[in-house]
Formats: C-alpha cells, structure tokens, sequence
C-alpha cells in the first residue's frame, strides 16, 4: 500500500500542486507572501495529500476487502475495476486537501509535527481496518441447551460458510471439519471433550493447483491415525498430526476406510475424454498402497448429493448398486474380495441412499421412486418392511435410536420396527423455523463408526455434535 501509493502521489501531487500553485498566486498571493519562501510551490502538500488520500481512499477498501484474497481471474478483474474507480478518487481528493491546508499561516515546526501525526494516525487507522477486515471469525465451541431430542455435545461457531464436509473418528471423540477460505481448502481437527483445536493444516500445492488438490470429502482411517482426504481427481493418506501426504491413490470424490485397514474408492474418470470409463470401485491395502481389487461399478459422484455406498459396522461388508439408475444392489465381503449377496428392488429409478443395520443384518434402501424407504433382510434377501410416509432420502443413517433420514433441511427418525416417526432434528435456523415457505438444504453431516455421534452443519448456526445412542426424553 505504501509503495502504490507513494508512486501515485508523486504524479498526482505534482500536478494537482502545479495546478493550485497558479490558482493561488494569481488570485491570493497575499496568502502566500508571509512564507519563508513566497514563491513556494504547493506540489509538496499536494505529494503528502494525495498520497493519504491513496492509503486510506484508494486502497484500504480494496486490501481490507476479503474478496482481494480470493486471486484468480475474477479477483483480480473485481481489484481492477475497484482501483480504477477509488485510486482517482482518492489521490485527487488528498492532494486537493494537501494543497488547500497548505495555504493556510502555520509555522515550519507545527507542519512537520502535523504531517507526523497524521502519518501516524493514518497507518494505525489502516492497521485496524485491515485487521477487523481480513481477520477470520473467532472459532468458539460451547454446549448450547435446547429442546433437542438428543443430548447435545458440542456446537462450532465461527464458520463463516458451510464446510465442505465433516467427518467423526471411530469414537466421535475428533471432528475434522475441511473448510475453503480465499480459495484455499483448510483442514482441522477438533478435540470435541476438551473443546479445542488439536491440529491444524492447509493443503495448497507448492505448484498451481489442479483437480488433484481441490477437496471434496474426508475421513478418519480406520485406526484412527491418520485421515483420508478425497479430492476430485485423486485421494490422499495423510499424518493427522501435520497434513502431510503419505500416500496417493487413484481415485476420486469419496473414500470410505473398511476393515484390515483397507479403502474403497471410486476410479477417477476424465470425464471429458471422449469415451469415458465407468467409475469402478477400486479397493487398496493402506500399508502398502497397493491395489487388491477393481469392482466392477458405474457410481458418478457428481450425479447425486451423495453416492450410495453403505459399510457395515465392522468395515467388512460393502453395498452399493453396480449403476446409479438400475433397481439391484449388490453386498460384498471385503474380507472374501467376494459378492455374497444381491437385491431386486423392482423400481428401477435409481437408489438414493443406503445405511446397514447397527447388527449388519438388515439393509435400509432409500430409492428416488416408489416406496421413500424400505428395509431389507439382506440374506434371504426379502423386502420385511416398507415405509410410506417417510420423505425422500438424501442421506440416511442407522443407530440404535432409529433410521435417520436426512431430507429438506431436517432429520426425521424413524422406528425400523413400527415404522413410525419417532423424533425429528430441525436443522433450520432458528428465525427460519417458523417459516415454511424458506427451507434450508441439508448440509453436510457424519455418524460415527460405533453410530454413537452425528454432526451437522446448521446453516447461520454452526457445527452441532449430537449424542444418538440416547434421548433428552423431551
């Protein structure tokens, strides 16, 4: 801002001074003629005028703007358009001042102690505004009380928008919230029972960035060691500790951690090749990065909100529907590397979402057509209950508390047994509950492995952390 701003006021001060000089001393040279030199130029105050002009007109509004950081194409036409408009505006209008203060009577040393305060007073204002302007929010975590249905651990504010995703460790003891900040994707990880921030990392390439760095989901590895991160065009073993890579693999979008420390990805496809390939599913041994298994598989992960894959809870069963619009899913032992099971749901519309059963034994199917929700004895494999009035799935989760169902900004738990609702989470906030013409789109949420803690991002709210393995009773 100095540099900027010196460069220009030494211009526009000159001439702008040279202008005022001439006006004065044609019209009031009397003013001028009880100086120590009367045949002084105003060019100087003109310099010193524009050039606070520049600080606090011209620039201060564009560096304590957030939008300058963003960088890019458009941050930078949006910084062009903006400079044109307030860098004339600015070091004309200051050297103006300085040209017009300067013709009034004051002695050399009060000018000098002037111009020093002013200088003084003019960069501790641009320091404050700068600060208050480009300084992130204050994370704060606390334990709001409410009427929740569940035991509420912690609430996250200061978020200024949505993360881009979350995920819980195996025990919903950490939280890793990946946010995106002037275009650069932040990873962080919380420790929920000590309410604080126990690591912390950005994940900017060294070079440009490519589909290889731009995040779109994470999650904990299996022991809890390290974290998964997917991007578009690759997914990332990374130290929790420190963010740092360990290894890549080919993949894509999503990730999910199963048992024997192994991991599940979708291929990653160009998909502006002429004649793309399917998104397969490729299965990795995460001790050696070596590839075990390609499953045979057509899930494009930006077809949906969420693709449907579903892992059990002891990481060894995986079911998902070989394409995103036919009616069969398929159940494979990832332990076996084998298929042992496959179910017709006979309304080829395309599956939403799906969630095991906290024993493993039954499959909840969310479908785009037909019956919302339907519960399945994979085995056999049989259709044992089918729920009509639930709504349409965008995500669902299973706990002991019931089948939870993640539809137009809310949850609504359902009983597998009765199929009866049992409790609903409202993820409004709070000025918009009572509203039914505005719902807010479900934001991103995870369950814990042992299906004991949810989380969800509650737009203009914050991150809530739930209890689900109990009830307030209200």
């Amino acid at each position: 801002m100095t540099l900027v701003s010196f460069v220009i006021a030494s211009v526009v001060g000159v001439v702008v001074g040279w202008i005022a000089t001439l006006i004065w001393r044609g019209k009031n040279l009397s003013d001028l003629s009880d100086s120590p030199n009367p045949r002084a130029w105003l060019i100087k105050p003109a310099i010193f005028g524009s050039f606070i002009g520049m600080v606090l007109i011209g620039l201060l509004p564009i560096e304590a703007n957030q939008a300058s950081l963003v960088g890019g194409p458009y941050g930078g036409l949006w910084f062009l358009m903006m400079f044109v408009f307030l860098a004339p505006l600015g070091s004309i209008t200051g050297a103006i001042i300085g040209a017009t203060l300067a013709t009034k009577q004051s002695s050399q040393i009060r000018r000098q102690r002037l111009i020093g305060i002013i200088l003084l007073l003019t960069y501790f204002f641009a320091t404050v505004i700068l600060y208050v302007g480009l300084a992130p929010p204050a994370l704060v975590m606390d334990k709001p009380t409410g009427s929740d249905p569940f035991p509420v651990v912690a609430e996250l504010k200061g978020y200024e928008s949505g993360p881009k995703d979350l995920a819980l460790s195996d025990s919903g003891q950490q939280l890793a919230v990946v946010t995106v900040r002037y275009g650069e994707d932040k990873v962080e990880i919380w420790d929920l029972p000590r309410g604080k921030v126990l690591y912390s990392f950005r994940t900017k390439p060294n070079g440009p960035v490519t589909l290889k760095d731009i995040l779109s989901s994470l999650e904990f590895s299996e022991d809890g060691q390290q974290l998964i991160t997917a991007a578009v065009r690759q997914v990332q073993v990374r130290n929790l500790a420190n963010g740092g890579v360990q290894m890549r693999l080919d993949g894509g979008e999503v990730a999910y951690p199963i048992a024997d420390n192994k991991l599940v990805t979708l291929a990653s496809v160009d998909a502006w090749a002429n004649e793309p390939e399917p998104h397969n599913l490729k299965v990795w041994d995460l001790d050696t990065g070596k590839l075990l298994q390609t499953i045979d598989a057509d899930l494009a992960p930006t077809e949906r909100l969420s693709v449907p894959i579903a892992v059990s809870p002891d990481g060894r069963l995986l079911a998902f529907p070989p394409g995103l619009y036919g009616d069969r899913i398929e159940i494979w032992d990832m332990g076996d590397q084998k298929q042992i099971a496959a179910l017709t749901s006979n309304q080829p519309a395309g599956v939403l979402s799906l969630a095991f059963s906290p024993d493993g034994e039954q499959l909840a199917v969310a479908l785009g057509q037909g019956s919302p929700l339907s519960i399945w004895d994979w085995r056999s494999p049989k259709e044992i209950k089918s729920i009509a009035k639930a709504d349409r799935a965008e995500v669902l989760y299973w706990t002991e508390q019931g089948i939870f169902v993640g539809s137009d900004g809310a949850f609504q738990v359902w009983d597998p047994q009765t199929g009866e609702a049992r409790q609903k989470l409202d993820l409004q906030p709070p000025e918009e509950r009572a509203k039914s013409d505005l719902r807010f789109p479900l934001g991103p949420s995870a369950l814990s492995a042992d299906r004991t803690t949810l989380t969800v991002y509650i737009p203009r709210q914050g991150i809530r952390v739930w209890r689900v393995d109990k009830q307030t009773g209200s």
